[in-house]
């Protein structure tokens, strides 16, 4: 089976964030792990087609394999 994305035949997701605190105050990243002690909204996009990723040890990040 081939998905959007993949990691040495793994899924491998690439996800966005943006919370608020308390004071109205917001942040935004890529999401790495989470942890949800009340409620959480998500929106998950997927798009079309399949990209490869590979591991560069040069670098040392996950890059595109097209």
């Amino acid at each position: 089976t081939r998905r959007s994305s993949d990691l040495n035949g793994e899924v491998y997701t690439h996800l966005h964030i943006t919370c608020s605190n308390v004071k109205g105050q917001t942040f935004g990243g890529h999401l790495n792990k989470a942890f949800v002690s009340t409620t959480c909204e998500m929106i998950i996009n997927i798009i079309e087609g399949c990209v490869d990723r590979f591991y560069d040890e040069e670098i040392g990040v996950n890059l595109f394999k097209f």
